[in-house]
């Protein structure tokens, strides 16, 4: 036998601490103090079966110039005593830098921030304004006012009034939610973070809410800034709707993360949704997405004002009524609005493709638009 019984035990030990530490990451996620101590109790016991080795074959080395025994202790023990050591090292074990803190300092509870950060999006919304947006005086008046509280808090504090740290926008498919999101987050100065279920949700036990935690603990990282949360029912759906045991565990993380964010100055989420009757209650209670707007489907001025938005590129063709045309699309949402106008000029493309350059006229007329509406609407 070339090991002892010691040396074949603490062998053993450092086989199984890998094992260990693999089932501990995704076993505690959820409590990632509790976490951080059994990586450091790994790191310690690691380093100590490692150095035991190592001093056994300096003390020894002085009367016998090679010893094959210790030899082999030293290179079974040492290098995974290494690896392990510094796998748990590089995970945050002993630094206190792996809890997410916002710039204010305080701690957001439930993240733990080790790893690659994602980044702000803020490019994505740095064109946009409320010139990009066609919705309703009233529906537009109280997006502003929220948009005020975001980028100064300090008024609302003066009036005694607290500024929402959630908001909630909801309506049919195809109503603009996302982009009402990116228009208040670059009008309130705010660096962007975006959250969607496909880039969220892993096969992998404990991956889902490492990437929740990752994300909130950027968005703190940069705050002011804001999490927006697409198909929050996706994510967050009743529980006694039948869902998977891996779905609640996600959705008391994600309400875990956003009590968090009430202690977080400058943090704020927006969340959007075609379905709130689907989205769990404990999202929607005080401190957490306290604040609904509904984003109803557009008026007939609203459609109008679409139509001339979507058609600005557009070659329209003499006597071309749009305002009639906007009266046929009730009931269409602003996505449906914007991909009509594209088929138009698509079939007038297709009209004139066998045509010389010189014989094209460029125009849409209104057979491309009745047939696009055939296409899109019917």
């Amino acid at each position: 036998m070339l090991l002892s019984d010691n040396h074949q035990i603490s062998l053993l030990i450092l086989a199984l601490l890998p094992i260990l530490l693999v089932y501990l990451d995704g076993a505690l996620w959820l409590r990632p103090r509790l976490l951080r101590f059994s990586k450091f109790l790994i790191f310690l016991t690691s380093s100590v079966l490692g150095l035991r080795a190592s001093y056994e074959l300096i003390l020894v080395a002085a009367e016998r110039p090679f010893d094959s025994y210790l030899a082999l202790a030293l290179f079974t023990h040492f290098p995974l005593a290494l690896f392990i050591s510094l796998a748990t090292w590089k995970g945050g074990v002993v630094s206190s830098s792996s809890a997410a803190r916002g710039k204010d300092g305080k701690l957001l509870e439930g993240v733990d921030a080790g790893g690659d950060l994602p980044v702000p999006q803020n490019e994505s919304v740095e064109a946009l304004g409320w010139n990009d947006l066609v919705v309703g005086a009233a529906v537009q008046h109280e997006l502003m006012t929220v948009v005020e509280l975001l980028k100064t808090p300090d008024s609302a504090s003066r009036y005694g009034i607290d500024v929402p740290k959630g908001i909630l926008l909801f309506g049919p498919p195809g109503t603009g939610k996302t982009t009402i999101a990116k228009v208040m987050a670059n009008q309130a100065g705010l660096a962007f973070f975006a959250l969607r279920a496909d880039q969220v949700i892993s096969k992998y036990v404990g991956e889902s809410e490492k990437n929740l935690s990752k994300l909130f603990a950027a968005a703190a990282k940069h705050a002011p800034s804001v999490v927006f949360i697409d198909e929050v029912d996706s994510i967050a759906s009743q529980r006694n709707s039948g869902q998977q045991q891996w779905a609640d565990r996600v959705l008391n993380h994600l309400l875990q993360l956003m009590d968090g964010v009430l202690k977080i100055e400058g943090l704020y989420i927006i969340a959007a949704t075609n379905r709130p009757d689907l989205v769990d209650g404990a999202l929607t209670r005080a401190g957490r997405l306290s604040r609904s707007i509904e984003i109803p489907l557009p008026d007939e001025n609203a459609r109008l004002a679409l139509l001339q938005l979507y058609t600005s590129k557009l070659h329209l063709e003499q006597g071309l009524d749009l305002p009639a045309l906007a009266k046929q699309l009730d009931g269409v949402s602003p996505a449906d609005i914007r991909e009509l106008c594209n088929r138009a000029g698509m079939n007038a493309y297709q009209r004139e493709a066998g045509l010389g350059k010189k014989q094209r006229s460029y125009l849409v007329s209104r057979n491309d638009f009745f047939a696009a509406l055939q296409e899109v609407v019917n």
